[in-house]
């Protein structure tokens, strides 16, 4: 990779992360020039990168399926690996406050997010196969059951602060392993 290839793929990286920030504290349609700003690059620079608001969002969940999948492919030799990778959404808020609203920029039958939900189902699918097989996960469970799962998490996002969302998460996650009985 030369300089000049370099440095567009940091800017990216800087881009993307700063839409993490933004869009954590301001939603998914703060202005474009919020993220450009906090990430001090020019305009020319973000739309080299991404045509549109659109695009930013799939890239956000590009990213964010990377992370899942690395995750998954460390948490794949553990019986109870997709437990675990349950339990780990909790340090995953930024990316879930990012994101919470995607479906806002990205209608449902947008070939990239169907694809993207396929994606997810093929990183899923072979820790929730082991975990029923070993009797750490009820036998019923599916990857859309995961997505509720995931939403579940997001409550935790009514939290006013970092410590407050962690907390709230770390609750919701000890409810939805746990349960409501005595």
């Amino acid at each position: 990779m030369n300089q000049r290839q370099q440095l567009a793929s940091q800017n990216r990286e800087i881009l993307l992360s700063a839409a993490i920030q933004v869009f954590r504290a301001h939603g998914i349609h703060a202005p474009l020039q919020l993220i450009i700003d906090e990430a001090e690059v020019g305009r020319a620079t973000f739309y080299r990168n991404f045509a549109d608001r659109r695009e930013l969002v799939i890239a956000l969940m590009k990213q964010s399926f990377d992370r899942l999948e690395m995750k998954a492919k460390t948490l794949a030799q553990f019986d109870d690996g997709f437990i675990q990778l349950i339990q780990d959404h909790i340090y995953n808020i930024p990316y879930l406050t990012a994101l919470v609203e995607y479906w806002r920029v990205i209608v449902k039958d947008d070939p990239s997010l169907q694809e993207m939900y396929r994606r997810r189902d093929e990183i899923l699918q072979p820790l929730i196969d082991r975990a029923i097989a070993t009797g750490h996960c009820r036998a019923d469970f599916t990857t859309h059951d995961y997505s509720m799962v995931t939403s579940i998490l997001r409550s935790s996002l009514q939290g006013f602060n970092e410590a407050d969302q962690l907390k709230l998460a770390q609750r919701a996650i000890d409810l939805l392993l746990n349960g409501i009985r005595a």
